[in-house]
């Protein structure tokens, strides 16, 4: 490793350390980046990350430099990050690239670590690992002429998604001085983010009404008496519109989570919690680290599934083993055991 190399890591180390422990709140990237370093997988790889710049996202930064590549870092301003981080990237000696102009002229990479598609244009070696299942989607309907591993089709990505948004809309309704305890919460959504939000919320002692017309829980009038917060968790567009003007005149907080205004154009900005943008967003750390973590770590490992694969295209879904290792390194933690023992996993 070069003197530069160590020096970034060594500055990446320092600056999560007051927050953020290892053992604790991201075992699996460390675990990963503990091998990388002895191993070199990703050694002269012209790697672009494009998940959203946060306090934790520098942990999946530092094992894919510990691994080698050639790092470059990507931020948009079509979704969330900390100002702060590309600045300290910068600072430290590694390439950001502001947009997707930027992005295209401080290519080719020889892969890219996608978040919502973005980066879906650029020229790549070997593919793409995307983040998210509405960039997934994106891929699907307009195949790349690269592979494109799945990170979101795992088995893993249910920590995130149900455990990490649950937590973290919790966290969030706290920040504003809403915490849910005692309160009844009409919750429009019951996927994954949607179960994982009833979960922390009855924990948090909360009762939560559930409307969700693919389960047969239809949404009548009667369910918002009395409740005080509503939370969107649909994961469509628009999809309360048609309730706009009872929604108006609830007086309850009403609270999206989903990735789209899911409220509709009748529900003014103001009229929601932070401008119906997730209320996690608020927070410097939208997901706790603890429950991202392994899903960032499967995220790196799909360079290696796309170094490894045969195929020219198509949608990549990672395998039973490397879901099952970077599990073992969550377990070996042992912080979050009992709430992924819940998940089934």
């Amino acid at each position: 490793m070069t003197p530069g190399r160590a020096a970034q890591l060594q500055a990446i180390a320092a600056t999560l350390a007051p927050e953020l422990d290892p053992a604790r709140d991201y075992p699996a990237l460390a675990a990963q980046a503990e091998r990388w370093r002895e191993e070199r997988p990703l050694e002269i790889l012209r790697i672009l990350c494009g998940t959203p710049l946060f306090l934790n996202t520098l942990a999946q930064h530092a094992a894919l430099l510990a691994g080698g590549a050639d790092l470059a870092v990507f931020y948009s301003d079509e979704l969330e990050y900390d100002p702060a981080i590309p600045g300290f990237l910068a600072g430290i000696g590694v390439k950001t690239c502001h947009g997707a102009k930027e992005a295209a002229t401080s290519g080719p990479f020889d892969a890219v670590l996608d978040c919502s598609a973005l980066n879906k244009d650029l020229s790549v070696r070997l593919g793409f690992c995307e983040l998210t299942r509405s960039g997934v989607h994106v891929y699907e309907s307009n195949l790349p002429d690269k592979p494109v591993f799945a990170a979101d089709s795992g088995r893993i990505k249910s920590i995130e998604t149900v455990l990490g948004t649950g937590d973290g809309c919790l966290r969030g309704l706290r920040h504003i001085g809403a915490d849910p305890a005692g309160k009844t919460v009409l919750l429009f959504g019951h996927g994954r983010v949607g179960r994982g939000i009833e979960y922390a919320l009855t924990q948090a002692g909360a009762t939560v009404r559930i409307v969700d017309p693919a389960q047969g829980r239809v949404f009548t009038p009667a369910l918002l008496d009395g409740a005080g917060i509503v939370i969107t968790a649909t994961g469509i567009r628009d999809a309360l519109a048609p309730f706009s003007r009872l929604l108006l005149d609830s007086g309850a907080l009403l609270v999206n989570m989903g990735a789209d205004d899911e409220f509709g154009a009748g529900i003014p900005p103001d009229r929601a919690v932070n401008s119906k943008r997730p209320v996690n967003f608020m927070l410097s750390e939208p997901t706790s680290t603890r429950y991202i973590d392994p899903t960032l770590a499967l995220h790196n490992a799909g360079i290696i599934e796309l170094m490894r694969s045969t195929a020219q295209s198509g949608i990549l879904t990672p395998s039973a083993p490397l879901e099952d290792s970077i599990l073992a390194d969550v377990r070996a933690a042992g912080v979050i055991n009992a709430e992924i023992d819940a998940l089934g996993l």
